[in-house]
């Protein structure tokens, strides 16, 4: 049985980077994520990479509803987009998904965990 729905809308980007350009895109990355953050009702977000070299974020929203509006303020962080996207050499559509079960362990809650195997 699945824990309660912790984020209800998440999206999936993936951008492969320009060589020398990923501290850029990094940077801009950080820095609209905090804007999201603070002014739009984001949830956070993670990056990664992955074994082919692309960089995928992984970013966490309250609904759909809160994305889409977030999504229609973009001339609020032109700049920094425009920093991010100065970066890509290529990039995908976002994958958009709805949470239907939630089984992940809250970064907090891994740490005090007895049974930590990461030893």
């Amino acid at each position: 049985m699945s824990r309660t729905t912790r984020c209800g809308f998440a999206v999936v980007y993936q951008w492969r980077i320009k060589p020398g350009r990923e501290a850029q895109f990094r940077d801009a990355w950080a820095l609209l994520t905090a804007v999201l953050l603070e002014q739009r009702g984001a949830r956070g977000s993670r990056l990664h990479r992955t074994d082919n070299g692309t960089l995928v974020a992984y970013a966490q929203w309250p609904d759909r509803g809160t994305w889409e509006r977030s999504c229609a303020l973009h001339e609020l962080d032109d700049e920094l987009s425009r920093r991010m996207l100065d970066a890509v050499e290529e990039t995908w559509p976002p994958m958009l998904l709805t949470t239907v079960a939630d089984q992940l362990i809250p970064e907090h809650a891994a740490h005090e965990r007895p049974d930590d195997l990461t030893h």
